[in-house]
Formats: structure tokens, sequence, C-alpha cells
């Protein structure tokens, strides 16, 4: 009995190791896209950076969130949950309009811009690595704290997602 269990393990393995590398990543990969289309949009990471990021992950976090007069504030945001738009010739749209909220921490507002910033990225690939950056520069701007609230909108797949940062400009 414990010879033809043995046996019928190993022809098991066998027939796995012959399968198809590439059939079975696509399978996976299906799996993964059906996950992502149930998600909400919302952000993986998001983190204030110390330059403007290279891609992807490729970026160096700021530490803290204390910011000198006039030096660049760098938000490094990866959304996940987005849609694609199919395009003509087998492509895909990602789609995002994003504005920002700039408040004191009393609430007194003091920057409100729709459309700070737009991205647009067309692939042949559905990507599910994405990556934005929002640069302000706010010289000029007094001592204290702010919250600043950015919303991204998936114009893609008619998605929101609001996200807030805290900071403090230094004297």
């Amino acid at each position: 009995m414990r010879i033809t269990f043995v046996a019928a393990a190993i022809l098991g393995l066998a027939g796995s190791v012959h399968a198809d590398p590439l059939d079975t990543l696509t399978k996976a990969e299906g799996k993964v896209y059906d996950a992502w289309t149930k998600l909400p949009l919302t952000e993986r990471e998001v983190t204030f950076i110390t330059a403007p990021s290279q891609g992807y992950g490729i970026y160096q976090a700021k530490q803290g969130n204390v910011f000198k007069p006039g030096e660049k504030i760098i938000t490094y945001v990866e959304p996940i949950g987005y849609g694609w738009k199919e395009l003509p010739g087998d492509m895909y749209e990602m789609n995002f309009i994003s504005d920002l909220l700039l408040k004191t921490a009393s609430g007194e507002v003091v920057s409100d811009q729709k459309g700070f910033a737009k991205n647009v990225l067309q692939s042949h690939s559905a990507n599910m690595e994405f990556s934005m950056d929002f640069t302000l520069n706010l010289t000029g701007a007094p001592a204290g704290k702010y919250l600043l609230t950015y919303t991204i909108h998936d114009i893609s797949a008619d998605q929101t997602s609001t996200f807030d940062q805290e900071l403090t400009i230094s004297e």
C-alpha cells in the first residue's frame, strides 16, 4: 500500500513538472485580475519622498513630515483597485485626475485646486503597478501644521478615493 501511494505521488508530481509554466502563470494572473476588479479605488502606499520617484516602487522616503520653508513637498502614491479603459489596438488606458485641498491646523483653507494633477498611462497591458507623484511648493507659507487632502478620480472606472497627510512647515 505504501509503495502504491509513493508511486501515485511521484506520478502526480511528474505531471505538474511538465505543465506549461506560461499557462500556469496566466491562470494565476487571471485570478489576481478578478480579485483586483472587486477592490475599491484606494492607495497601497502613500508617503512623502525626498525627490521625484523614478517609477513604481523606486523612491527615497522622507523621514518624517516636517519641511523647511520653501522645500518642495512631494507625495508618492500607489493606487490600487483602479480600472482600465480598453482602447483600439489592444491598448488599455489608466486615467486619473486629482484634486488638492490644503488647510491649516485650525481648518482655514489655504488652497483648493480641482484638477491639480492629471496622470494618464496607455499600455498594451492592464497594468497593476502604477504610481504618481504630487509636488507642492509652499514658498511663503507661514510655519505651522497643515492638513493636505488629495482626492483621486479614476476616470476609466468612475471611482474616487481620498486620503490625508499631515505636515509641518518649520520656522
